[in-house]
């Protein structure tokens, strides 16, 4: 036992003890509000229960093996009724949040888009007819580009997790992507410039020969992610930024930014698996776990950009 370390977390009310390996492999966890124990490596119950006794002062019994089809070991409650079996992690989730797994690539844009045309649907169908660019094209046009980028995005392989439209504020302000893999995690600004051609350099960002701000923005959502996911998972999370161009005629590059990847849809798949892993599969899972709990970047009530 001496090998294993136990780490405390509280949130939400809930109180648990993960015991991990040495080298960071979670073996399992003790409820110490309910007194359940559930183990997830195999080998580790007789160890699980000892840490549960220290803890508790109560005699636990050993939780069933890993892979056994029965629920995890509770004690029974004072009425002498075993409780329910332990929740699947997504109903920890619902307890206070909303899945934003559920969110669909563009879903927010395009409501942003809708609520903008229902003003004057008559003129945007005008100024669309016309060519003439207004609020409810752009929103219109970033809408189709999330949704590529969120179609190109289904091809990381196992192991790589992707939310959509993530509300970071009341205004309505959010993330175009979340991704979260073996790379590390990434916030993703998609930019749609159909037949643009754009320019990077180490310090400026032109679009058709217009400088653009789109860096400085994309790090400031990269920041506000790793403050936020760092204070909901309890260890530092860093969070590096994307700027993703979408129907590009030609992008150019005379140098780039050392902290923002500036890549093109088709290529950000690749981008992605190409750099570096610097996360263990147990910290991808913890991290994904919080991301997907809208309260960890929104407190209140869960929205949740679905379309209809």
């Amino acid at each position: 036992m001496s090998d294993l370390a136990v780490v405390p977390w509280s949130r939400y009310g809930k109180k648990r003890l993960y015991v991990k390996t040495s080298d960071g492999t979670e073996v399992g966890h003790i409820d110490l509000v309910t007194g359940a124990i559930v183990a997830t490596a195999d080998g580790f119950a007789d160890q699980l229960a000892a840490i549960a006794n220290a803890h508790t002062g109560a005699t636990a019994t050993p939780p069933p093996a890993a892979n056994s089809p029965t629920s995890a070991w509770a004690p029974p409650s004072a009425d002498g009724q075993l409780p329910g079996p332990e929740p699947e992690p997504n109903e920890h989730l619902l307890d206070y949040g909303g899945d934003l797994s559920a969110n669909v690539a563009g879903a927010a844009a395009r409501a942003k888009r809708d609520q903008v045309n229902a003003q004057a649907p008559v003129r945007n169908l005008v100024a669309r007819v016309l060519g003439v660019k207004t609020d409810e094209r752009a929103w219109r046009v970033g809408a189709k580009g999330e949704e590529k980028v969120g179609k190109e995005l289904t091809k990381l392989p196992d192991g790589w997790h992707v939310l959509h439209a993530v509300q970071v504020s009341d205004a309505g302000t959010d993330i175009d992507h979340v991704v979260i893999g073996p790379a590390g995690v990434f916030t993703l600004n998609t930019k749609r410039h159909p037949e643009g051609k754009v320019t990077v350099y180490e310090r400026a960002l032109y679009v058709n020969g217009i400088k653009v701000d789109y860096v400085q923005k994309s790090r400031g959502e990269a920041r506000r992610a790793a403050r936020l996911l760092t204070d909901a998972c309890r260890f530092p999370v860093p969070v590096r930024s994307a700027i993703v161009f979408v129907d590009l005629a030609d992008i150019s590059e005379k140098g780039r930014p050392d902290d923002v990847l500036i890549t093109t849809r088709r290529r950000l798949v690749s981008v992605l698996q190409g750099l570096h892993a610097s996360l263990s599969a147990d910290d991808v899972r913890a991290i994904h776990h919080e991301a997907r709990n809208s309260r960890t970047w929104l407190p209140g009530p869960p929205t949740s950009a679905t379309s209809s």
